[in-house]
């Protein structure tokens, strides 16, 4: 659920601002809301030093895999950050330079080594030479005056020098000489490299202080926090103003904070014009749903309402129909035991495990109630479905639809439920009517084919009913706004249609996992395990096809299943993620940063 929150201000004494915001940071429960623009020299410097350390921890994390530095404390930290960041902007402009030189090697190996100055010395001396492309079958035909030497043969051309005593036009493609000869730039090449590994080397020395690093990081984005806070106050004459919001059951709290600090304090409910943080609470079943709205990062706004346990079981069911193996559920449910088991003392939060448990075994149940284990052709005849319906495409399409249709549904009813009894109730109960005879005639022209005009002006009668209640609503709003309610209402009719037929992806994906899984497996047993070699080629065919087949499923479920619940169904309720997350004003630990 979204907590409810209060608008909170609190008023203190210009001299007692410092030990004021020190308590409340000590408190880490009031979202602070800046009312003046943070800007000025002090916070432009503490940004660019807590810049300058994420870098340089960014720096060295690339040097990992070298072995690990005792680590060391240091007091002076900006000479050996700056020192960081150069010989790492080095080590970028000399690797560079080795690409770019690497290209012009390649390019100029098959013409030999050679100083360019000694065809300019040539030149002064009345001898021109000329480098050129002379295709093969051209070279017999010189201009006269001209002798043409051959260097190299490829690809049906020679690279060729041109040698005469006056500048002549070539009938052939000429070539700009390099700045640098062959055997100059493999020098230089090899200076820049061992340029690279002297500087590596050195970042690599100075990891030792990356443990001293990250706890002044902590330090720094604290005192950068505190300050823009300070700064984002509102000040008149002697008094100071903080703006926030806090969470209803932590006023309490506040407010005997406040009367020990000698504070002045006002708690107010927010208005419709504030911008109002959001902050999630469930029960812990429902909130290992929260890192998969990290991930695509979607937040319901404060006055939206909160999915999470409707997204958790039907993402579920998604997952489970998407992926549709029982053998790729089992890979996602081991990979997730020993991830859990490697990390579960460095992870706090272990809701991202439970939550692929729970998809790793929806998986698992859809495979094993289809028969599908890694595709049906490998294990098909010893592997038999414990539901025997779910085989025919047809059954599943129609399972697929009423899982839309009572996603849809439930998204009209839960908003009809928050209007209840206002302005817009009937309209989601004409919504439901619409969309369960949407349902019928999916059913009647996908699944039964009965696809003729008869049937669509059945469904069209059918729909009166829910359009009347549509209407009722729409003619009790202004009146200027009838006509163009009316016609969206006609879009919208087609839409909830459309928006049904839209879940049959859930079927079209699954399958096409099959259809390539079992495209691997055919591959795969055409070459069998008559020998060693035979055999060898067959396992990676199956290893290396099903490992794709797997990625591509994760990418449908990214795709297919996120989109039904954060477009179609958050579409329906009139949900559209406006939200920002609730970040309290509170101390930055290192274990946290």
């Amino acid at each position: 659920m979204i907590v409810p929150m209060k608008k909170l201000h609190v008023i203190v004494q210009k001299k007692d601002i410092v030990p004021a915001l020190s308590s409340l940071r000590d408190l880490g429960i009031v979202h602070v809301e800046h009312q003046e623009e943070l800007s000025g020299y002090q916070l432009e410097e503490r940004r660019e030093e807590v810049a300058m350390l994420k870098e340089v921890l960014e720096i060295f994390t690339r040097f990992e895999r070298k072995l690990p530095a005792p680590q060391k404390e240091i007091s002076d930290w900006t000479d050996v950050v700056t020192d960081i960041q150069k010989l790492y902007a080095e080590i970028g402009h000399d690797q560079e330079s080795v690409t770019q030189r690497e290209i012009q090697i390649r390019q100029w190996e098959p013409w030999g080594d050679f100083d360019p100055k000694d065809i300019e010395a040539l030149a002064a001396r009345g001898i021109y030479v000329q480098l050129c492309e002379v295709p093969a079958g051209k070279e017999t035909v010189v201009p006269k005056g001209v002798i043409l030497e051959k260097i190299h043969l490829a690809s049906g051309t020679y690279k060729c020098l041109a040698i005469c005593r006056e500048k002549v036009e070539l009938p052939w493609e000429t070539i700009t000489p390099p700045a640098l000869g062959l055997d100059q730039m493999k020098k230089m090449q090899t200076e820049d490299q061992a340029k690279i590994l002297r500087a590596e080397g050195r970042i690599a020395e100075l990891r030792c202080y990356s443990g001293a690093f990250q706890k002044i990081l902590v330090e720094r984005e604290n005192v950068l926090r505190f300050e823009e806070v300070e700064k984002g106050m509102r000040a008149a004459e002697e008094l100071a103003l903080l703006k926030g919001y806090c969470p209803i059951d932590a006023c309490e709290v506040i407010a005997a904070k406040a009367k020990q600090e000698q504070w002045g304090i006002l708690f107010e409910d927010p208005s419709e014009e504030d911008s109002v943080p959001t902050l999630l609470r469930n029960p812990r079943w429902v909130e290992m749903i929260k890192p998969v709205f990290s991930i695509i990062n979607v937040l319901p706004g404060y006055r939206e309402v909160d999915i999470s346990p409707v997204f958790l079981i039907f993402f579920s069911v998604f997952f489970g129909i998407l992926i549709g193996d029982a053998a790729y559920g089992s890979v996602f449910l081991i990979l997730t035991m020993i991830f859990h088991n490697k990390l579960k003392y460095k992870v706090k939060d272990a809701a991202p495990f439970i939550l692929m448990y729970i998809l790793s075994a929806s998986a698992i149940t859809w495979g094993v109630l289809t028969g599908t284990f890694l595709g049906t052709v490998l294990l098909g005849a010893k592997l038999k479905p414990v539901v025997a319906w779910l085989t025919q495409s047809k059954n599943v399409q129609l399972l697929c639809f009423t899982i839309g249709a009572a996603h849809l549904i439930l998204a009209h009813l839960w908003r009809c439920v928050r209007r209840w009894p206002g302005s817009g109730a009937w309209a989601e109960l004409g919504w439901v009517w619409i969309l369960w005879i949407s349902y019928g005639l999916v059913k009647s022209m996908i699944i039964l084919g009965q696809a003729d005009m008869a049937v669509i002006l059945d469904a069209l009668k059918g729909m009166v009913p829910g359009a009347v209640l549509i209407v009722y609503d729409i003619a009790r709003g202004p009146k200027s706004q009838i006509p163009v309610g009316i016609v969206l209402l006609l879009f919208s009719i087609i839409s909830a249609f459309t928006d049904i037929v839209s879940y049959v992806r859930l079927f079209a994906v699954g399958l096409a996992g099959t259809a390539v899984a079992d495209a691997f497996n055919q591959m795969a047993l055409s070459i069998g395990f008559n020998n060693v070699v035979s055999g060898i080629f067959t396992s990676l065919i199956l290893v290396v096809g099903h490992a794709f087949n797997i990625v591509l499923c994760g990418f449908g479920v990214l795709v297919h299943g996120l989109r039904l619940n954060v477009l179609e169904f958050s579409g329906h309720l009139g949900l559209e993620w406006t939200g920002f997350q609730y970040e309290p004003f509170k101390k930055i630990n290192q274990s946290s940063s």
